[in-house]
């Protein structure tokens, strides 16, 4: 099984799980990708890319190429197909949370997790009647991609730190 990273994935890890404390989760971090155990995707990579710190230095020298998946056609019509779920939801999002849901990495992690079939790997929480944000978790139930949260993907592939 392979998994993919939401941004927050990485940016709660390096904030409580500091680099200089916690090299050996770090190291596996960098065997699970090198493993091909574990993907992200370009959309994710921006995100990490604007915050100009530690951790955007620790995925330029670790992150091989292809770690960072692009969109392909298969991706791109599973992006339709969540966007139009957020659309039609019968939550009614608000118009700034289906914006937001757009132009994030969100609906690219989840259209990617479903071309691909892979597991999503967020803290986001489920929350169905939430109107001013479109939760990963929901969408994912929506069009058929499993989610868990980081402890769950390591404990499945084994990793024990």
């Amino acid at each position: 099984m392979e998994y993919l990273f939401d941004t927050n994935i990485f940016v709660e890890s390096k904030k409580n799980l500091p680099m200089d404390v916690w090299p050996t989760f770090w190291t596996k971090l960098i065997e699970l990708i090198n493993s091909g155990n574990i993907y992200s995707i370009d959309k994710v990579k921006e995100e990490i890319d604007r915050g100009g710190d530690e951790l955007t230095d620790w995925l330029h020298n670790n992150a091989p190429r292809g770690f960072f998946l692009t969109q392909d056609i298969a991706v791109m019509t599973k992006l339709a197909e969540t966007i139009a779920w957020a659309q039609n939801s019968t939550v009614h999002f608000s118009q700034a949370a289906i914006f937001d849901y757009i132009n994030v990495a969100d609906s690219y992690l989840v259209a990617t997790a479903a071309a691909r079939r892979m597991v999503l790997v967020t803290y986001e929480k489920s929350n169905p009647q939430r109107r001013n944000r479109v939760m990963i978790p929901d969408a994912c139930n929506a069009i058929g991609v499993r989610t868990c949260d980081l402890n769950t993907a390591l404990r499945e592939l084994g990793i024990f730190i």
